[in-house]
């Protein structure tokens, strides 16, 4: 009864992605098509008839479109070549693919049962297929593995990478999250559909900061905090508890927000679990001033920040912001004025937040313009889109190739299973555990 249950469960959370899928298959011919609609509330650029929303941009025109979003690829790929050894296929979250004559193929998925790294485990290879589907011309013939857990596995793809401008975090190369495909949460859904409810909340405010609650929001767990910051968010709800300023809490049942809802809010406190937090891209596309403590952990979005130290702020002003507590250890482009900022950074215990605040209140041009420069760039550059998102893996996929040398030997020269077929068969089979090895149903070498 128990494996029916699972199998039941499992055919569930994939089943919508094998309906997507289908339809995927049926709108493209290898090339994209283009979403021309002026959505989320901003108008779609476009140069020669393409727009931010196009899936099949060359890289030459991924680049020029999305400026920045490659740079930390680049950073992978100018540390040189290293060897990419085959791993346990029993590695937890691990799936080991190939990408063979434009074709994506998996060699090898954990035995994992948790609806939540199936879900997530079969949105990034539906990415991968989207973005080789797509392309203009083939991408390079290619190993690679990704892992979908929180702490990134070396030499591998991952949703975020240690914050380190030396060493660059160990050679975990950073993968789009998940959530570009779509959250198993129906609240949620897919990344253009939370854009859309957002676009309307802003559209509501007519974008303007004082119209919306003047308080500081923020919802999660406590005890999920990262390694640095053992802390993090207790010291949160410790410097706000009791402030009028603030609707902090500790998540509930009774208290959650819909993601989109925090856009309601003029300030937005953004903090990281164990590593990374899937909610920063959502917040970024909010009309909203992102308040945090820099970050430990780098993701695709992270990369977008553009922060000023919350005492070089005020003291662009004349106003004392206290001691210093630099942390200046990342690659974010911290900014020495509110013009160019799309975020503040606070200290990590929280203890100036309340001053930033009343700061901010009192001068609320500074607020307009951080929040207004956030979802310029983050929402008006396009950074959310299906097409950025397309660029970005081809960008990976390349880079990758250049940089991992593989022992054909070692891999056998493994062709795998299509995509497309170990999809069909992960949702239609209840399969029995054993997952690590997949069949090879090519009928190539």
């Amino acid at each position: 009864m128990a494996a029916l249950l699972r199998g039941l469960c499992r055919a569930a959370v994939l089943g919508s992605v094998v309906l997507v899928l289908l339809l995927v298959s049926l709108l493209y011919d290898g090339r994209a098509a283009v979403y021309g609609r002026q959505r989320h509330g901003l108008i779609t650029h476009q140069d020669g008839g393409k727009t931010h929303d196009t899936l099949d941009l060359n890289e030459q025109e991924c680049r020029a479109t999305f400026p920045g979003l490659f740079d930390d690829i680049d950073a992978s790929i100018a540390q040189g070549k290293f060897k990419f050894h085959k791993t346990d296929p029993d590695y937890k979250g691990l799936v080991q693919g190939r990408v063979l004559n434009n074709k994506l193929h998996i060699l090898t998925t954990s035995p994992d049962t948790l609806p939540r790294i199936l879900h997530q485990r079969t949105a990034i290879l539906s990415q991968i297929h989207r973005a080789l589907l797509t392309s203009p011309s083939a991408l390079p013939n290619t190993y690679f593995a990704f892992t979908i857990n929180d702490v990134p596995k070396n030499t591998s793809w991952g949703f975020a990478r240690p914050n380190k401008k030396s060493g660059h975090g160990g050679n975990t190369w950073i993968m789009p999250n998940f959530s570009g495909w779509t959250w198993a949460e129906p609240n949620l859904g897919c990344m253009d559909d939370i854009l859309d409810r957002i676009a309307n909340i802003e559209r509501a405010f007519e974008s303007d900061l004082a119209r919306k609650d003047a308080r500081v929001v923020w919802r999660g767990t406590p005890w999920f905090n990262p390694l640095g910051h053992p802390n993090l968010r207790k010291d949160l709800l410790k410097a706000t508890k009791g402030k009028h300023w603030a609707d902090v809490a500790a998540l509930n049942t009774s208290n959650g927000l819909r993601i989109e809802d925090f856009c309601r809010y003029k300030y937005i406190v953004y903090t990281e679990g164990v590593t990374y937090s899937g909610r920063l891209p959502y917040h970024q596309a909010c009309g909203s001033v992102l308040l945090m403590p820099p970050p430990e952990w780098l993701t695709t979005t992270a990369m977008l920040i553009k922060p000023i130290w919350a005492d070089d702020l005020l003291r662009e002003f004349g106003v004392d912001g206290g001691r210093r507590r630099r942390e200046d250890k990342g690659v974010s482009s911290i900014v020495t004025s509110y013009k160019n900022a799309n975020a503040v950074y606070v200290d990590p215990d929280f203890s100036n937040l309340g001053s930033v605040v009343e700061f901010l209140d009192r001068y609320p041009q500074v607020a307009n313009r951080i929040a207004k420069n956030q979802r310029d760039l983050v929402v008006g550059g396009r950074y959310l889109s299906m097409g950025a998102e397309t660029c970005y893996w081809r960008a990976l996929i390349r880079g990758w190739s250049q940089g991992a040398v593989v022992d054909e030997v070692e891999w056998e020269d493994e062709a795998g299973e299509r995509y497309e077929a170990w999809l069909m068969r992960e949702v239609s089979s209840t399969r029995d555990g054993t997952r690590g090895k997949t069949i090879n149903t090519s009928g190539a070498p």
